[in-house]
């Protein structure tokens, strides 16, 4: 890229010189056609960077909306093999005290 830009630069100034303008001045017309295309594709590209951070914006927002999703179901995992080791815990007292009533 910084080839092209350096090409272009030489290619403008060579026009400049070629129409008998002097060096001082061939230079500055190039610097103000660089700023001009700057501005220009500055103010073309401002709607993608708007939309970009738009989607930025809904990504994170979807990705915090995931998180919560998960951390309750985490919660929801543990509460349910505490339950089932609870369960498994009564299954075995009560397996113990029919062995002992038989």
């Amino acid at each position: 890229m910084k080839k092209m830009e350096d090409e272009m630069q030489v290619a403008l100034f060579r026009d400049r010189r070629s129409a008998n303008i002097e060096d001082e001045a061939a230079a500055r017309a190039v610097v103000v056609v660089e700023e001009q295309i700057d501005m220009a594709v500055g103010r073309a590209i401002e709607p993608l960077k708007q939309q970009i951070a738009g989607l930025e914006v809904k990504l994170e927002s979807g990705l915090k909306g995931m998180q919560t999703s998960i951390d309750g179901l985490k919660w929801y995992i543990i509460g349910l093999g505490s339950l089932m080791t609870g369960a498994i815990a009564i299954g075995a007292a009560l397996t113990a005290c029919a062995q002992f009533i038989k």
